[in-house]
C-alpha cells in the first residue's frame, strides 16, 4: 500500500499531508512534528505501507478551495478508523465537527450534548484530530464564545474563523479573546 506525503503552503503556514488512495489521513501544521509519529503507527498497523512523496491531490484540492473561500463539504472519512485505530468516541466527536457549517462555531458543550461525551473528553478528542482544517476543530470555542485551545495556535484559529466569516460576507465584531 502506498501513502503519499507532501507539504502544502497555506496562508496559515506549511501543512504536512499524508494521503492514502481513499483520501487524506493526516493534515497537520508542519511545526507540530510530534504528531507525525502517526506515519510510524500507519506502518505498524498496515504492514507493507510505503510512504513516498506525492501530490496528495484530494487534500490539496480541498484545502485550495477552502482557502479560496469556496470549501466543499468534507464528510467524516470512515477509512480513518481502519488506518489510525480511531476509537468510537473519537469518531463521534470528529463526525460532529463535520456538521459545523463553514463560518459558524459550536462550543465544547454543544459537541458534548450532541455526542453524549463529557465536555473535557470532547476537548481532548478534538485536540487529537489528525485532519486539521478538513475536520474543523478550529470551529469549536469555549462556552462563552472565546477562543481556547488549538494545535495550530490561537492566532491561526482566529485567522481561520475570520477567513470563514469574510468568505460568507461577515466580519468579527470584536477582536478574538485569547
Amino acid at each position: 500500500m502506498r501513502i503519499e506525503w507532501t507539504s502544502y503552503q497555506s496562508p496559515v503556514g506549511v501543512l504536512t499531508i499524508l494521503e492514502a488512495r481513499e483520501g487524506p489521513l493526516i493534515v497537520e501544521f508542519a511545526e507540530r512534528t510530534g504528531r507525525l509519529h502517526l506515519a510510524e503507527r500507519l506502518r505498524q498497523h498496515a504492514p507493507g505501507v510505503v510512504i513516498d512523496t506525492g501530490p496528495c491531490r484530494q487534500a490539496t484540492s480541498w484545502l485550495t478551495a477552502y482557502f479560496a473561500g469556496r470549501p466543499r463539504p468534507f464528510p467524516y472519512p470512515d477509512y480513518l478508523t481502519s488506518y489510525l485505530s480511531v476509537s468510537d468516541s473519537q469518531a463521534a466527536v470528529w463526525r460532529a465537527l463535520t456538521s459545523i457549517p463553514f463560518g459558524e462555531t459550536r462550543s465544547y458543550e454543544d459537541i458534548a450534548t450532541a455526542t453524549g461525551i463529557h465536555p473535557r473528553a470532547v476537548g481532548q478528542l478534538n485536540g487529537s484530530n489528525h485532519l486539521a482544517i478538513l475536520l474543523p476543530c478550529h470551529r469549536v470555542v469555549g462556552k462563552d464564545g472565546g477562543l481556547v485551545g488549538y494545535g495550530g495556535g490561537l492566532e491561526t484559529k482566529a485567522w481561520l474563523l475570520d477567513h470563514e466569516l469574510r468568505s460568507v460576507g461577515l466580519t468579527l465584531s470584536a477582536p478574538p479573546a485569547y
